[in-house]
């Protein structure tokens, strides 16, 4: 039987943190963070370029970022009952609060509301980032929840 994952593996400041087993997890975030900035400068300064190839480029991210995906759902699947419900959770409070946050942005600017960095709506990056953030706060959540 294989030895199952732990949360506090990936865990920074945990005690039992392994930077190999963060890397081996995120590998493929760090590529499309990567593919995601170079990607906005070629095609902020690259007018010239079909659209083709802008697409292209600006939607290059999503392939390491499905399999960034990947790498997590096979780590959810090795973590125990218990860790696996709460980060179920936190996945869950991440994914309806992105969506939430994306219509009520697209909201506003349709009715030309104001929204500083987001007046053409949340693009790849910020959509990811928000994500990102609202996880970290419904892990947090979950965490206490059921201590």
């Amino acid at each position: 039987m294989n030895k199952p994952n732990l949360m506090e593996t990936v865990e920074p400041g945990s005690g039992q943190y392994s930077f190999r087993a963060d890397l081996r997890l995120n590998r493929w975030l760090a590529v499309a963070v990567v593919l995601h900035l170079v990607g906005q400068y070629f095609v902020g300064h690259r007018a010239d370029w079909s659209a083709f190839l802008r697409a292209t480029v600006a939607l290059a991210p999503l392939v390491p970022g499905l399999l960034y995906v990947r790498s997590w759902v096979g780590f959810v699947r090795g973590l125990d009952e218990f860790q696996r419900r709460i980060q179920v959770e936190a996945f869950l409070f991440a994914a309806l609060g992105t969506t939430i946050l994306g219509a009520a942005i697209g909201s506003l600017n349709a009715q030309k509301v104001p929204t500083g960095p987001f007046a053409d709506g949340m693009g790849l990056g910020e959509t990811f980032m928000a994500m990102l953030c609202l996880w970290s706060v419904g892990w947090g959540l979950a965490k206490c929840r059921y201590k």
